[in-house]
């Protein structure tokens, strides 16, 4: 393949890469993984994250609170912070984007409000600022697709659902208010046939590629430390799945990137 290809959602700050990141980027390129997006799940590592992308040009990066980081004693002040932060770091060239965040309930139930403070304020920075958010939603199909409705309605906010492994309702969602899907190597794994289905449904248009890499590696490299160059397993699921050549994939969803990401064009 000599296609361009965009891993839009992974964590190259984690240690898990602190002693071969060259080599992780170098690997990518091989593999015509030629741009990348480091997700932030917190506030306090957001320069660590930056600074990637200043030492890599092919790399940008988001800011944003994971769920499962929003502190469990919440006030006004920290809405006020946590926005305020927000803005300040969308005003660096290479952050093209806000989050991740969304609602996670896979562990507890205890933090959900705060968590759906947190979403909103994200939401609210995304309609703002013309950025687009990246949603994790976990064991929160219900809640998420009640409050994706109400809050693009509110603030008119865009971006995308990652690592999509929900069902029909949430991707009918997602897509009625314009939202793209995001697709990650999860698709390859044998028990993932319902998965599977929704790529299919999903119109090429609004699709995305990630690999969430350190986690989640693709079959056949399933069990070891996922990284970019496996974004090309996951294009290669969806032509498989949609019946048609894999460049067409890689183009389109590069395409896509571009579009929900406009700010990367100018920051490349």
């Amino acid at each position: 393949m000599k296609n361009k290809i965009v891993d839009s959602h992974c964590h190259l700050n984690f240690d898990d890469f602190k002693d071969d990141l060259d080599n992780v980027i170098t690997n990518a390129k091989d593999k015509d993984v030629d741009y990348m997006l480091s997700i932030s799940i917190n506030l306090e590592k957001f320069e660590e994250i930056y600074n990637l992308t200043q030492k890599y040009k092919n790399i940008w990066c988001t800011t944003g609170v994971h769920p499962n980081n929003v502190p469990k004693k919440l006030d006004i002040k920290n809405i006020i912070k946590l926005k305020s932060q927000l803005l300040k770091n969308l005003l660096k060239k290479k952050v093209v984007g806000i989050g991740e965040t969304g609602l996670d309930y896979y562990r507890s139930l205890e933090n959900k409000q705060n968590q759906i403070d947190f979403f909103e304020t994200h939401m609210q920075v995304s309609g703002e600022t013309n950025s687009p958010t990246v949603i994790h939603t976990r064991n929160a199909d219900e809640d998420t697709i009640f409050f994706l409705d109400q809050f693009v309605k509110k603030y008119n906010s865009k971006g995308l659902i990652h690592c999509f492994s929900s069902g029909k309702s949430l991707a009918n969602c997602a897509l009625d208010n314009g939202f793209y899907i995001s697709f990650s190597g999860v698709i390859t794994y044998d028990k993932a046939d319902e998965i599977r289905k929704i790529v299919k449904y999903v119109p090429l248009n609004k699709i995305l590629v990630e690999t969430d890499s350190p986690y989640l590696a693709p079959v056949p490299k399933r069990g070891k430390r996922n990284e970019p160059a496996f974004t090309k397993y996951t294009l290669e699921q969806i032509a498989k799945i949609k019946k048609i050549d894999i460049e067409e994939v890689a183009n389109e969803t590069t395409k896509n990137f571009f579009n929900l990401f406009s700010k990367a064009k100018d920051a490349t």
